[in-house]
């Protein structure tokens, strides 16, 4: 039984390593544009049974770069019935999991996650739309495209139910003071971090897709009330939180005001919303529309959400204070290394009052700086002494234990300003892109909402599994041989410990939009970015009509 156990920590070290090698060969190949290499490098290591999620959503964005949009939305369809379920808790994998490492439980995905399941699933719609010569096919087409906006409706409507809206954050901004420090004082083993600021409760920029699917859908009321759901949701901190430009607010007042002058309102509303929502410089756009015209909208999806790491920390008892500590492990001065430290003390270190108590009793003054490097879990006399009983802090006081949670490293966002250029009869070059969305910056975020619950999880599974192999070479009677196992033991499981560092990697890191009102007639357009240039080919530009350029820019 304890050999069978100390193979199996050995095996799982050998599989996590191997897996993220061939993840991060693929995600090289992906960001060469080279879609069919790194969808078969990718195939591989994710068809397993822990990673079908990941496995249809992966495939499927990269059937779809490749243009194969049928069977990106095969993919993706499953996909979508995955993540529906939310995965119902087994108890065998729960445990598994637990006793070996947290990549072998199912992958369940996140709240982004599902949003743009359906979000690449109407992009696809969409680009068969475009190629059906069949004027009935092509507006069923454009219908299923309709179906996944109200699915990305009612996906967001389920999540924005779960978490405080913003303007409940700004409720609690605006409170007394008094109610901010009870609400600071609860906080305590949270490590005194508000989590709320940092959720994922709605989705400005998916709910501006939807407005620009029901104009293309010519449902110009539906569409109005989905650019003002995305105008109001920019405005209230949308942007704020993913830092994004003021504009991106503007921008989908632009599209709300080009609604209402469609649906019918009068004058003196629409001239009233211009005045409050448009700036000088956005009511100039907004007179660049013309009765007749038709618009080129591209949006080009930039770059790839940033892959997660492993922080190691090192999980140490303290009897004086009922308390167990985790630290960072110190690798040196590397950018990796650095990271990891600057993202422990933001999330984890103590920070909050009754953590900064027990460090000065055990450490005096120095004690409670130190904990700018430390996170202490106060556990209190009774609980000290059930660990006790169970001899765990014996086990604590033999070597320090291994624990692993993930993180994210710092990234940047390109900056560059696209360019585009006509070549029609409309011969221009303007540089209105906008960014509107950083799926990079809710991905962090999210990371940083989840973080508490991460180290916890961490924490009891290495305890866990360090008491098993403590308790089972304990029963050896031969001393020599127990030690030996016990240290042979303790190695393998320190040496296993990991981290769940799944994601959706090759979601693009950020959204850019332009839109060119133009007048109808054939163009040639070119999109420059960073010294790439990306062309449409020719294309025909109808009246009244909009011509959509999913653009997947992988670099």
């Amino acid at each position: 039984m304890r050999w069978f156990f100390l193979c199996l920590s050995i095996s799982f070290l050998a599989g996590c390593a191997t897996y993220k090698q061939d993840i991060d060969a693929g995600l090289s190949l992906a960001k060469e544009g080279e879609w069919k290499k790194a969808e078969s490098k990718l195939e591989g290591v994710l068809d397993n049974s822990q990673d079908k999620l990941l496995y249809y959503m992966e495939i499927g964005a990269l059937a779809q770069n490749q243009g194969d949009y049928e069977r990106s939305n095969t993919l993706l369809e499953q996909a979508e019935r995955l993540s529906d379920t939310f995965f119902q808790e087994n108890f065998s994998n729960r445990s598994w999991a637990l006793l070996s490492n947290p990549r072998q439980s199912d992958y369940r995905g996140s709240g982004m996650e599902r949003i743009y399941i359906s979000y690449l699933k109407s992009m696809n719609y969409l680009a068969l739309a475009e190629q059906e010569k069949n004027t009935a096919k092509k507006r069923q087409l454009n219908d299923a495209a309709v179906v996944e906006v109200r699915r990305i409706d009612i996906k967001l409507n389920e999540i924005r139910a779960q978490n405080p809206s913003y303007q409940d954050l700004n409720a609690k901004e605006n409170q007394a003071f008094y109610m901010k420090a009870l609400s600071w004082l609860g906080n305590f083993y949270t490590g005194g971090r508000d989590t709320d600021k940092f959720l994922y409760r709605d989705d400005a920029w998916a709910r501006y897709m939807e407005g620009l699917q029901y104009e293309i859908n010519s449902e110009y009321d539906d569409a109005r009330i989905s650019y003002q759901k995305a105008a109001n949701l920019y405005e209230d901190g949308y942007a704020k939180q993913y830092d994004l430009p003021s504009t991106t607010a503007e921008r989908a007042w632009l599209d709300t005001i080009r609604m209402m002058q469609k649906g019918g309102f009068s004058q003196s509303e629409i001239q009233q919303k211009i005045k409050d929502k448009l700036s000088p410089d956005m009511q100039e756009t907004l007179k660049q529309y013309h009765t007749g015209d038709a618009e080129l909208v591209i949006l080009e999806h930039q770059g790839f959400i940033p892959d997660k790491s492993e922080m190691t920390l090192l999980l140490f008892s303290d009897p004086r204070a009922y308390s167990l500590v985790l630290e960072p492990l110190h690798g040196g001065g590397t950018t990796q290394t650095n990271d990891s430290f600057r993202w422990f003390t933001m999330v984890y270190a103590d920070i909050n009052p009754l953590n900064l108590i027990a460090n000065y009793k055990a450490g005096g003054a120095w004690g409670t700086f130190s904990g700018i490097f430390t996170k202490r879990v106060i556990l209190g006399r009774p609980v000290w002494q059930q660990l006790s009983a169970a001899n765990v802090d014996k086990l604590l006081a033999q070597q320090p234990i291994r624990v692993t949670v993930p993180y994210y490293r710092r990234f940047t966002l390109d900056q560059h300003q696209p360019r585009l250029k006509t070549n029609g009869p409309a011969m221009t070059e303007t540089s209105h892109s906008l960014r509107m969305t950083s799926l990079a910056d809710i991905a962090f975020q999210e990371q940083l909402a989840q973080a508490q619950r991460d180290i916890y999880e961490g924490l009891t599974r290495e305890l866990l599994r360090s008491w098993l192999t403590y308790q089972l070479t304990a029963n050896v009677k031969d001393e020599s041989a127990s030690l030996i196992l016990n240290l042979i033991g303790q190695v393998a499981v320190f040496a296993s410990s990991a981290a769940d560092t799944r994601n959706w990697l090759t979601l693009p890191a950020q959204v850019r939009l332009t839109r060119e009102p133009l007048p109808p007639g054939e163009y040639a357009p070119d999109y420059n970015v960073n010294q790439k240039q990306f062309s449409l080919g020719k294309i025909n530009l109808e009246a009244n009509k909009i011509k959509l350029w999913n653009l997947r820019n992988p670099y």
